[in-house]
């Protein structure tokens, strides 16, 4: 148990160390606009977008779980030798798996593998089952990492400017290749709907149309015969004759109500009755007294 514990306190110790080594180190480094800084990954299976050239650096913690399983299921190393190693290794420095490229790119799970192994090697709490642990960090990686890598600057293609064909007046017929045989048909001109000085964008304006062709009738001299195109009611066909008789010559004029007129020559009464006459005098005496009493009144 103490020599362990002495263990872990060691190699505690000597991370620290490396790490502040290559911290310093990496100073006059990041100045530098050769080397770039690095991108650091979190996990070890995620989308990485940066700036090609930049270097992936994986965290350690992101493959912590794996090296600590590897540990803990190789017979030889205690539960101690699991914990030391679960605490020790998250300290060191990250891990390089690869380089940002110009485009698009992937880090193979062989190449994430090969760079974690190459770390927890050396590691002095596996010294004595190294390959054992280092084949089981190997298996979990490979089967649980992978990235994929894409520039945000990527190199633009270079442009290729191709010659344009050499351009052929419209009302010029395409010449014929040599070789062609005599009666071999020729490609023709397109058609155009305008004559070259007319044609839109040419700038010269098209020539006034002439309508004098076209036939027309002129106001006051058409006459329609029919009525029904004279009076504009579908239908109308007047008729002549006598008015108050149908075409048949029966009369089928009507007085109001239906009501019919007694001749003068009536049977019954001989001419205008008495009774007609004796109501006309009496309404002449009412209509005399009437007026009289009506002038005396105002008088």
């Amino acid at each position: 148990m103490r020599n362990g514990i002495r263990r872990l306190v060691c190699s505690s110790l000597a991370v620290a160390a490396v790490s502040a080594a290559a911290l310093a180190g990496a100073g006059p480094a990041a100045a530098d606009p050769a080397n770039p800084l690095p991108f650091l990954a979190l996990s070890c299976e995620q989308d990485v977008v940066a700036f090609r050239g930049q270097p992936i650096i994986l965290a350690r913690l992101a493959v912590n779980g794996m090296v600590t399983k590897a540990v803990s299921d190789t017979e030889g190393l205690g539960p101690l030798a699991a914990v030391a190693v679960g605490v020790v290794f998250p300290l060191g420095i990250g891990v390089e798996v690869g380089e940002v490229p110009d485009g698009e790119g992937a880090v193979s799970p062989q190449a994430v593998a090969d760079a974690v192994v190459a770390a927890v090697r050396p590691m002095r709490e596996i010294e004595e089952q190294a390959d054992t642990v280092v084949a089981k960090v190997r298996e979990q990686v490979e089967a649980s990492c992978g990235m994929a890598v894409r520039a945000l600057n990527p190199t633009p293609p270079p442009e290729t400017t191709e010659p344009a064909p050499p351009s052929q007046a419209p009302d010029e017929p395409t010449a014929t290749p040599p070789g062609t045989p005599t009666g071999s048909a020729t490609r023709l001109p397109a058609p155009s709907l305008y004559p070259p000085t007319s044609a839109p964008g040419s700038g010269a304006t098209a020539p006034p149309r002439d309508y004098s062709g076209i036939p027309y009738a002129p106001a006051g001299v058409y006459t329609p015969s029919s009525p029904e195109a004279q009076v504009g009611v579908p239908g109308y066909t007047p008729q002549f004759g006598i008015i108050g008789q149908d075409e048949n010559g029966v009369d089928v004029q009507r007085a109001a109500g239906n009501a019919q007129v007694l001749p003068a020559d009536h049977p019954r009464t001989g001419g205008v009755g008495a009774p007609l006459l004796l109501a006309a005098l009496v309404l002449s005496v009412v209509t005399g007294s009437l007026v009289r009493t009506w002038v005396l009144r105002q008088s």
